[in-house]
């Protein structure tokens, strides 16, 4: 399926800014074609359905749903149908230098953290610090939800391992946990764009394969401090070898995002930094980031999980 854009000779005035009830309508079929396999476009059942999913669909959408599924029709109670750029990702550049893929806010930072922490798990160690990874849903759309960030789960979760391994534990051993742990809120960050450089604060201008950035905002929209950061520049600094670092700030003029950082941090009472690797055309169906920068990425979390405890 696909959403083609209206063309620029019938919009001499192309702001991209679609309607999203009349203009992101995907186009799958025709009845014509439809026609000619044999398989005329029918937008309701002629027989009832108990479970009215018949009623609802196009019987030739599904027909090959149920098909996929190795299934009848009358055997789908209800289903969930979300649309998203299939194409595999790719590597471009001279010297394939750049990874060109859909969704890598925040894909990028969720593959890179699990490689780390399947590495770590094949060592052994001594300590009885607990490393673990949370990849959450709905990060785009405000995060609260029952599997988000801004729900109890990091919290809860935390409790539950406390709980679960450590004998006699009670709920101020959770607390003390806490506030021995340390949270890297990991999304991706704005690269500088060779385009519109002016979009940047001009002493802060993050660029792609120049190492991985920290996230900095008076209002708290990013969680990183003089704390945290100086804690992750050691971690890094002692990384083999040693992984590059880059701060951003917004310029005072502009808008600034934010991440799960704030909602897990305030919820929790953890002590969190948010990062990112640099990456460019974010939230774009097809996102750009280095090579080098995700080898940094992955670097730097196996250093996190490998070192942190002492260092704390």
């Amino acid at each position: 399926m696909n959403i083609p854009s209206l063309c620029i000779h019938l919009d001499r005035e192309p702001n991209f800014n679609p309607n999203k009830e009349t203009h992101l309508k995907p186009i799958i079929a025709t009845n014509v074609i439809d026609q000619l396999m044999g398989e005329a476009i029918k937008p309701f059942a002629d027989k009832e359905d108990i479970y009215q999913v018949e009623q609802k669909h196009f019987i030739t959408f599904l027909d090959r749903v149920a098909g996929d599924l190795e299934l009848n029709v009358d055997q789908i109670v209800d289903f969930e149908f979300a649309a998203y750029d299939n194409h595999r990702p790719a590597l471009f550049g001279l010297h394939n230098e750049f990874v060109a893929s859909p969704r890598l806010d925040n894909l990028a930072s969720s593959l890179s953290s699990l490689d780390s922490l399947i590495e770590y798990s094949r060592e052994t160690h001594e300590d009885k610090q607990a490393a673990m990874i949370m990849l959450f849903d709905h990060e785009e759309i405000g995060s609260r939800s029952a599997t988000g960030a801004d729900s109890n789960m990091v919290g809860e979760t935390i409790e539950r391992v406390i709980m679960g391994t450590v004998a006699n534990s009670t709920k101020e051993d959770y607390y003390r946990a806490i506030k021995k742990s340390f949270f890297i809120s990991a999304d991706m960050a704005h690269a500088v764009h060779p385009n519109y450089s002016e979009k940047h604060q001009a002493a802060h201008m993050p660029k792609i394969h120049s190492g991985i950035v920290l996230k900095f905002n008076a209002n708290q929209r990013y969680m990183t401090d003089s704390s945290s950061a100086a804690l992750l520049r050691v971690l890094a600094a002692n990384a083999e070898p040693p992984v590059p670092i880059q701060d951003f700030i917004v310029k005072q003029d502009g808008l600034c995002g934010s991440t799960i950082g704030p909602a897990i941090a305030a919820s929790c009472g953890i002590k969190t930094i948010d990062i990112g690797a640099p990456q460019l055309s974010m939230h774009s169906i097809r996102e750009t980031c280095g090579v080098v920068d995700l080898l940094y990425y992955q670097r730097l979390f196996a250093v996190f999980f490998k070192s942190y405890g002492d260092l704390s």
